[in-house]
């Protein structure tokens, strides 16, 4: 597999969460702070500090776990694709998703799920258990994963319309991948969008493009591979 990755953003959002963290401490500490010898003002203003410190607190999570801990989520699904052959490409914040890989079989929209627990489709997603105070700040929360692949996939569709024809366009599949150590797989049956362990997505998306009975060209997958390129 070859994989294109826009460093620059990488290194540019790991500074972002760095600087945020270090701020949010700062807000917070000062708002406990003027707590120590309350008064109106000061207690207005510690209350206002506690808000927004929490508040840069939370944006600094998202930088934090996305771009400054090691292995990152892309590097951790890299590292299971890397063994496919080099007709598929891996682009890693380059382009208009997170994540895309390329192939004569389509586009794959590799979603990472860091939820704790067992997660389950019954008509809706759902997390059973888990560690409560990780899924309060939202570290640990499933969220709702169908919007963010119909978002997703919005996304690259959108941008693959403004630069091809209709009927160039691939197939574009999203896949949920659970990264998180103790999670679990429960029913997905009939889940809408296919979810695995990271140890099992390579598997599975062999799997399903053997089945593709229609391959896209080469010359519309050279054009794709280029309008991914990070610009110089």
């Amino acid at each position: 597999m070859k994989q294109v990755t826009n460093e620059t953003l990488i290194n540019r959002n790991k500074k972002i969460g760095n600087i945020t963290s270090i701020l949010g401490i700062a807000i917070l500490v000062g708002g406990l702070i003027l707590n120590f010898r309350p008064d109106p003002t000061k207690t207005l203003i510690s209350l206002v500090a506690l808000i927004v410190g929490f508040t840069v607190a939370q944006i600094s999570t998202y930088f934090v776990t996305r771009f400054g801990r090691s292995p990152r989520f892309d590097e951790i699904i890299a590292n299971n694709l890397s063994k496919l052959n080099n007709d598929y490409t891996l682009y890693v914040y380059s382009g208009p998703v997170p994540m895309l890989l390329t192939s004569q079989h389509g586009i794959w929209l590799p979603i990472p799920i860091t939820a704790g627990g067992e997660i389950s489709y019954d008509g809706k997603w759902k997390q059973s258990g888990g560690n409560f105070m990780m899924k309060l700040f939202g570290q640990e929360n499933l969220g709702k994963p169908e919007k963010v692949i119909e978002t997703r996939e919005n996304q690259i569709r959108t941008f693959l319309k403004e630069n091809l024809e209709e009927n160039a366009i691939p197939p574009i599949d999203s896949i949920l991948v659970s990264l998180h150590p103790k999670a679990s797989i429960g029913n997905v049956e009939d889940a809408p969008t296919p979810i695995v362990e990271v140890d099992a997505l390579r598997r599975t998306i062999r799997k399903v493009d053997r089945k593709r009975e229609e391959e896209i060209s080469s010359e519309t997958l050279n054009k794709i591979n280029n309008l991914l390129k990070p610009e110089k």
